[in-house]
């Protein structure tokens, strides 16, 4: 029966601690806001001077085209459209934003064209095409003055158009801004001025740039302006250059008032963290190895008693025949192999957790050191109804192996079998593949959890099944194991699903000696 647990004592820390950490927090929230108040307001004067200087630089843009519109449409004579070509080549060196203009009467006839450069059909061509059915002139009223801002045949087209009266007759004019010279030298006046302040850039609707500098990494200080009338299709994008060393020197700023008191927050909370987890690994420690001894009471115990009572049944002269008396020195026999594979057990553990364990390698052959475990411990599977079944693949090669800590983790894997799958059957085999000897354990018990599995393979820890069916155990058998395999240059695993039994399988490899030239021996990489 399991040893009565003593009622646990609460350590008065852990009593204490909640009212410390409180406290500490509670303070380490206000210096937090006050913080963070600070730098909301510094970063909010930073993102109000980025957009005051984007909201001026495109006013300035808006209103130089539309005072260069307005410039051209008030010297165009509409009454004396026969000079007009004439009057072009003088007025269009007032208004070197326009490259192109058009004269329509009120049916949206042409009735004059100039351009700059002598393009004047492409420039007619474009549009008749596509300009003119765009511009909606039908619609506007007498003096009324619009933009089309379009992408035609791949190319930028800025419009600037008007309804005119003369004469009591109506006319339209239509200017093309020069995009040439709004990207070669209209930006750059406004923007270049600012590049050693602000980083900026002019995209068009689909993202794409048509001036300037590709912004990432400034989405919280970037500011986006439209042109209203004129580049409708355009935005100007505007970040502060030195954003970064800005909110640097407000954080640092306002980091120097609560440094103090965060410090200290910081240094009672991770004190009485380190301090909290270190009684409670104290504690853990202390039911583990009290778990641990009770354990190994029971396990020594029982074969104990066993060859106490079956030596003083022989010393007493109660053998009815020699048949018993031959059965009771085989039960005194198995029950001191027995006994003595525990103290190996705990002999081994308490090497390996004062890093003392040693092995003494050599090459040998893997097949004979596990046909010898079988057979010393075929006879208790026997007895506890355990049907075994071996496979082993002939001529394997030899590996570097210790003959007494591979027989010790192949019968801790029996025995393993034995606790929680007897009676039934198991199943031990013994293959290559590739550079590594494979030795498997089979059996047909209640299987591990997923999420068990990479646990059981740590000291003193026992899987659930275990621990509900009253299965006894010290909790160091899988441990011993993967110590014993890792040591080997290998690594043990389980392969397990609940209800359909699990299969242990410990991979060694292969000594160097035994393979060929053209398959070196690689690296071996134990799971953590």
């Amino acid at each position: 029966m399991p040893l009565p647990r003593a009622p646990k004592r609460i350590p008065p820390l852990f009593l204490v601690f909640p009212v410390i950490l409180a406290a500490a927090l509670a303070l380490g929230r206000y210096a937090y806001l006050q913080s963070k108040a600070l730098g909301v307001q510094s970063e909010q004067a930073i993102r109000d001077s980025n957009e005051a200087v984007a909201e001026q630089v495109v006013s300035v843009i808006e209103k130089e085209i539309i005072a260069s519109d307005h410039t051209l449409f008030e010297l165009i004579d509409l009454s004396n459209l026969k000079r007009f070509t004439d009057r072009w080549n003088e007025n269009v060196r007032l208004s070197p934003n326009v490259d192109a203009v058009v004269v329509l009467d009120d049916k949206q006839h042409i009735l004059a064209l100039a351009s700059r450069g002598g393009r004047e059909g492409r420039f007619r061509s474009l549009f008749e095409r596509r300009i003119l059915p765009a511009l909606g002139l039908s619609t506007l009223a007498p003096d009324q003055h619009k933009h089309l801002h379009a992408d035609f045949d791949g190319e930028q087209v800025l419009i600037s158009f008007t309804h005119r009266k003369s004469a009591g007759r109506d006319y339209y004019i239509a200017l093309s801004v020069d995009m040439a010279n709004v990207l070669g030298q209209l930006l750059p006046a406004e923007l270049e001025d600012l590049r050693d302040t602000s980083r900026f850039s002019v995209v068009d609707s689909s993202g794409r740039i048509i001036y300037g500098d590709l912004l990432d990494g400034h989405s919280g200080f970037l500011y986006e302006k439209p042109f209203p009338s004129t580049l409708w299709r355009w935005r100007l994008q505007m970040a502060p250059r030195n954003i970064w060393q800005l909110v640097s020197e407000s954080s640092r700023r306002r980091a120097a008032d609560v440094v103090l008191i965060s410090f200290s927050l910081l240094v009672i909370t991770a004190g009485m963290l380190v301090l909290l987890l270190a009684v409670r690994k104290q504690q853990r420690a202390s039911e583990l190895k009290s778990e641990f001894i009770a354990n190994v009471s029971h396990e020594l115990k029982t074969p104990l008693s066993l060859i106490r009572m079956f030596s003083e049944l022989i010393a007493l002269g109660r053998v009815k025949n020699p048949e018993a008396g031959r059965e009771y020195a085989e039960i005194i026999t198995r029950e001191s192999d027995r006994l003595a594979r525990l103290i190996d057990n705990v002999l081994d553990f308490a090497r390996i957790e004062r890093g003392k364990a040693a092995y003494d390698f050599a090459t040998g052959d893997l097949a004979e050191v596990v046909e010898r475990a079988l057979d010393v411990y075929r006879y208790r599977l026997e007895r506890e109804r355990m049907t075994l079944s071996s496979e082993i693949e002939p001529g394997l090669p030899p590996t570097r192996l210790d003959d007494n800590a591979m027989t010790l983790a192949l019968l801790n894997l029996l025995e393993n079998a034995v606790k929680y799958a007897a009676p039934g059957a198991v199943r031990v085999t013994l293959k290559r593949a590739g550079e590594m000897l494979e030795l498997s354990v089979q059996d047909h018990g209640p299987g591990i959890t997923e999420d068990e599995q990479a646990r059981i393979f740590d000291r003193f820890y026992r899987a659930k099944n275990a621990r509900g069916r009253g299965v006894r155990g010290s909790g160091i058998g899988l441990s011993l194991v993967k110590h014993i395999a890792e040591a080997h240059g290998g690594r043990v695993g389980v392969r397990s699903l609940p209800g359909q039994g699990a299969t242990f399988t410990i991979a060694v490899p292969i000594a160097r000696e035994a393979l060929p030239e053209s398959e070196p021996a690689r690296p071996l990489v134990s799971p953590s």
